[in-house]
């Protein structure tokens, strides 16, 4: 699903960073992985693979940026960062993998609430 935006980076990085607070905390072991005070900065870092958190996840890029566990909280999803807009999955997000959709109640959701915060 295409999502316009005028900043699609800072709207994907403010993605993962609402969706990382919206996991409320860890999965499993990943207390030991626990960060809670992380930074917007910190979590895209380790999404676009500038950083590993808990362990070797699939490798995520500036462009192409994937959470898997991001400091011991499930969120399971990736973005495609465009010129003028970022690509989300349309399928809908599980609570046993996607954590975070407690509060968001799928990626278009996640997606609108940053580019709100972002954007206005």
């Amino acid at each position: 699903m295409k999502i316009d935006c005028k900043n699609p980076v800072a709207v994907a990085k403010r993605m993962f960073y609402l969706a990382w607070k919206a996991c409320g905390g860890t999965t499993g072991l990943g207390f030991l992985q626990d960060r809670p005070e992380a930074t917007e900065n910190e979590i895209w870092s380790v999404v676009t693979g500038q950083i590993t958190s808990d362990y070797p996840t699939p490798a995520g890029e500036i462009l192409k940026p994937y959470g898997d566990y991001v400091f011991g909280r499930m969120m399971k999803f990736g973005v495609e960062i465009n010129d003028n807009y970022i690509i989300v999955s349309d399928s809908q997000p599980r609570m046993d993998y996607q954590s975070w959709c407690v509060r968001y109640s799928s990626y278009q959701a996640l997606a609108e609430a940053a580019r709100k915060e972002v954007e206005s």
